[in-house]
């Protein structure tokens, strides 16, 4: 039996080296086409001079066990002048691991670029709804890319706490962050429309991703981001697996998830009426290894009437 796993194991890796051999030679195409200006996300995290001290950040922060991200906060420690220093906080994530900033960092860069060139370099006026929103990460985010107003949720209430928690630390008003499940979203309980929808890290969480994805749409009046896990195969397939609420990286409720393919996304897209999606591309190696390896993937999608910028 352990020979067996062990020979499992390599034929896995030898599939996961083929597959990073071929993405290193779609960067390497990539970064000879035109794309969008680079954008840095804003960090560390602007602190409101009213804010929460150090002492209390960090308190505040050690009563949760878990957290997915880990933070950066301007101003200076032990009552240095502001921005000379950022405070600092690798957290545990639900796997008992560190939690560390770069691979959301390389995330941000990797696909935020292709939303923002394409709403005109920044989300000024737009109403943004942020799905699965965790700690808040991509709502603060968008709040302080411009958004005018930005709806986060989940369904766990410790991380809307978290989120909550890190936006007092911020000092922006203009997010609202719920406790929600996915399959309640909809106009009437998130109050309209939204004009760009970030679906980032949940779809492979949920049992039904054709429906999922016909929800979102509803949801949408311009753009929606998809960053999402995938099943890496070049047919369109799904790989059905079992999720139990364990930790804040899984299902927040047990059952089967599923894993479509790419080629299988795609077509759940053009089913739901969404043609005209562009697949991020890779133009850096500087990213996680699951995108090197086939096994993530990014799109942004143009809602049907919305015109090429």
């Amino acid at each position: 039996m352990m020979r067996k796993k062990q020979v499992g194991h390599l034929f896995h890796r030898l599939r996961q080296l083929r597959r990073r051999r071929r993405t290193l030679a779609r960067i390497a195409r990539a970064q000879r086409r035109p794309g969008p200006p680079a954008v840095d996300p804003v960090w560390p995290l602007p602190r409101h001079p009213n804010g929460p001290s150090d002492d209390d950040i960090r308190a505040q922060f050690a009563k949760h066990s878990r957290w997915y991200y880990a933070y950066e906060f301007d101003g200076g420690l032990d009552g240095s002048p502001p921005g000379s220093a950022a405070l600092r906080l690798d957290l545990r994530n639900g796997k008992g691991q560190t939690a560390r900033a770069d691979g959301t960092l390389q995330r941000f860069r990797h696909f935020m670029p292709w939303l923002l060139q394409a709403t005109g370099g920044n989300l000024r006026g737009r109403r943004v709804l942020d799905i699965a929103c965790n700690s808040g990460f991509w709502s603060l985010q968008c709040a302080l890319l411009g958004a005018e107003e930005v709806v986060g949720f989940d369904a766990r209430p410790e991380l809307i706490e978290q989120a909550r928690y890190v936006q007092s630390v911020v000092g922006v008003e203009n997010v609202n962050f719920r406790v929600l499940d996915f399959w309640q979203m909809s106009r009437e309980t998130l109050g309209g429309p939204f004009d760009v929808v970030l679906n980032l890290g949940i779809l492979y969480h949920l049992p039904k991703p054709l429906e999922a994805l016909e929800l979102c749409r509803s949801l949408a009046r311009e753009y929606m981001l998809l960053d999402t896990a995938v099943y890496p195969a070049r047919h369109p397939l799904i790989r059905v697996a079992w999720e139990e609420p364990l930790d804040i990286r899984l299902a927040a409720s047990g059952g089967i998830v599923m894993f479509p393919s790419k080629p299988g996304i795609e077509l759940m897209l053009k089913h739901v009426g969404l043609r005209d999606c562009l697949e991020i591309p890779l133009r850096t190696t500087d990213m996680p290894l699951d995108y090197l390896t086939g096994d993530r993937a990014s799109w942004l999608i143009r809602l049907p009437g919305r015109a090429a910028p």
